[in-house]
């Protein structure tokens, strides 16, 4: 009988490996944080009692599934070195989740709880596709290009993980710039420091100069004390109400678009470990990822979780199976004792949205390493569709604020905020990526897979699913039109192709 291989419960790599992860994913609990409780003003018992214990809860559980996922390919295989995957708090979601959903939904509402509901549901409908998709992963990306994907992810993280955050970072210039910097030279320049991790030390730097400038208050630490307590999660199906469900699919475009970028990323995740020999189940990886965010939107997280890239980082440091679990322990320890509420009193939102910053910069320079020159173009054309959304956000969040005087004050089009910036604003992903493909395959003269994305541009926009507010039987018939008329026109071009062909 063949002996059976045995995992190590320990590695000598497994706390760098740990910590490393936490931070990264922990960080945006702090950004998350400093929305709700500054922008949202939600109390802390709602914030700390109710959405930071179930967005713990919910890493925890993904951990737990990644331990068990390494350490049962690693007996099948026979590999006792198995490095697990390791997933947290998405980085491109969670923002993209709070700037356009969540403050929209607030500042026409008024209402925080009912933005956390939509917020909710807006998760819900998200991990549901994303548990649908995981069983056809391999159809959905035969049909589009992969440069095309690449471009509107790239979009996504320039406009989520580099502007917007970027932004409300340089609200305290004196403590982002060095921050900043301290990061890339570390990372960039390829300097690795003798003890600690770059993030912690450029962290770590950041936060001692926010807390001499002033910035940081003793105050909000010492009330940060009183939220520390023992919480634990519980189902919100309360929050899932008609209204919060039918403002949710409202959202669908930008659900089915960043659920696509995030599938990518999870593709390329899957493929570093890959590069290092161990071939995780896809479908199996994918369906554990879709059930621990469902279950946490149902307990009331509002924030996707998806696989981290960095695989070869910790094989190299020697991580084995186990580093998921420690580092998701540890954000279980922390909001469940409320012991979040006194980290994120310490470490400033502005610091922690450089790793938001630095991962959208390092995820677009590895797209488009990765791409194929030929397919800049294309991928430039996707990479730019997603910005309207953005501006069209922030406009839109000036007009509410100002209110009807301010609409009435204010002519955006005299103003040259042209009424395009909001037709592209709406479903700007998925635009994005039906352009970026168009573009492809227009480079590679494939006319008929040209036409068959137009007749899709044509369906979408007649349900309202792009270039509109909201889904309705042709919102814009004009644009429909277009769309369907290009159609046309490339599949007449690919049919007088094949003719000419055959005349050949």
């Amino acid at each position: 009988m063949e002996k059976q291989v045995k995992i190590p419960l320990h590695k000598s790599g497994d706390i760098d490996a740990a910590l490393g992860t936490f931070f990264d994913s922990f960080s945006k609990i702090i950004i998350a944080v400093a929305m709700l409780k500054n922008v949202l003003k939600m109390p802390g018992e709602l914030v700390y009692g109710q959405i930071i214990v179930s967005t713990g809860f919910t890493v925890f559980l993904f951990s737990l599934f990644n331990t068990f996922l390494a350490r049962s390919l690693g007996k099948e295989t026979k590999n006792k070195d198995i490095t697990a995957l390791f997933g947290g708090i998405s980085g491109t979601t969670v923002f993209v989740w709070l700037s356009a959903v969540m403050l929209p939904t607030y500042y026409h509402s008024g209402d925080a709880v009912f933005a956390w509901s939509v917020t909710v549901a807006v998760s819900v409908i998200f991990s549901l596709l994303q548990l649908v998709f995981s069983f056809f992963i391999g159809y959905i990306f035969k049909y589009i290009p992969r440069e095309a994907l690449m471009g509107a992810t790239v979009g996504g993280a320039l406009t989520w993980m580099i502007l917007s955050p970027l932004g409300e970072a340089y609200t305290a210039p004196w403590v982002i710039i060095p921050t900043l910097f301290i990061l890339f030279t570390f990372y960039m320049g390829e300097i690795k420091p003798k003890f600690g991790s770059p993030a912690l030390i450029a962290i770590g730097i950041g936060t001692a100069i926010a807390w001499l400038s002033g910035l940081m208050h003793i105050n909000s630490l010492q009330e940060s004390f009183s939220n520390i307590g023992f919480y634990l999660p519980s189902f919100q199906f309360g929050l899932l109400t008609s209204k919060a469900l039918q403002t949710a699919l409202n959202y669908l475009p930008l659900i089915l678009a960043y659920l696509l970028a995030e599938l990518t990323a999870d593709m390329q995740a899957f493929a570093q470990a890959e590069g290092n020999g161990e071939y995780y189940p896809r479908h199996t990886a994918l369906v554990g990822l879709s059930l621990s965010n469902l279950i946490g939107a149902l307990l009331g997280n509002p924030f996707p979780l998806n696989y981290y890239w960095g695989h070869p980082a910790w094989k190299k440091a020697n991580a084995g199976a186990s580093y998921p679990l420690y580092s998701g322990a540890l954000h279980l320890i922390l909001c469940f004792s409320g012991l979040a509420a006194v980290v994120t009193s310490i470490i400033p939102a502005n610091v922690s949205l450089v790793m938001l910053v630095f991962i959208g910069v390092i995820s677009g320079a590895a797209a488009f390493s990765s791409a194929r020159k030929r397919y800049y173009g294309a991928m430039m054309f996707g990479v730019a569709i997603p910005l309207f959304e953005l501006v069209n956000n922030k406009i839109n969040s000036l007009v509410n604020v100002l209110g009807t005087a301010g609409q009435n004050t204010v002519q955006l089009a005299e103003a040259g905020y042209a009424s395009g910036f909001t037709i592209l604003a709406q479903g700007a992903m998925t635009t994005a990526i039906l352009y970026a493909s168009i573009l492809h395959l227009i480079i590679d003269h494939k006319w008929f897979q040209v036409a068959n994305f137009f007749f899709v541009s044509t369906l979408l926009s007649f349900i309202g699913l792009i270039h509109a507010q909201e889904l309705a039987i042709n919102p814009n018939p004009e644009i429909s039109l277009s769309y369907l008329v290009l159609a046309i026109l490339f599949l007449i071009v690919g049919l007088l192709r094949n003719q000419k062909k055959k005349r050949l």
